[in-house]
């Protein structure tokens, strides 16, 4: 099997406080919320990772949107965010 030539991969990070009462969260505390976009040849997958539930702890970053074509690469994407978040 021959090995994938890849061109390149662009990594988006953003990050937004949701407040307090948010209906996205319903929680008393604002929601800090970074979202990871990977863009790779095999297509975009999407990361995200709060702090739902104790606020300035950060929770393990999780799958939003992954193509099937990305699946098996589900915890390498997962764990090069994490990575990231480290360095945030």
């Amino acid at each position: 099997m021959a090995a994938s030539k890849l061109a390149s991969i662009d990594v988006k990070i953003s990050q937004v406080v949701l407040p307090a009462g948010d209906g996205s969260h319903g929680t008393p505390d604002p929601v800090l919320k970074r979202t990871f976009i990977f863009e790779l040849p095999e297509g975009q997958a999407q990361v995200d990772q709060t702090d739902y539930g104790h606020p300035g702890k950060m929770n393990p970053c999780y799958p939003q949107v992954i193509p099937m074509r990305l699946a098996p690469k589900t915890q390498n994407i997962l764990a090069a965010a994490e990575a990231l978040a480290a360095i945030l």
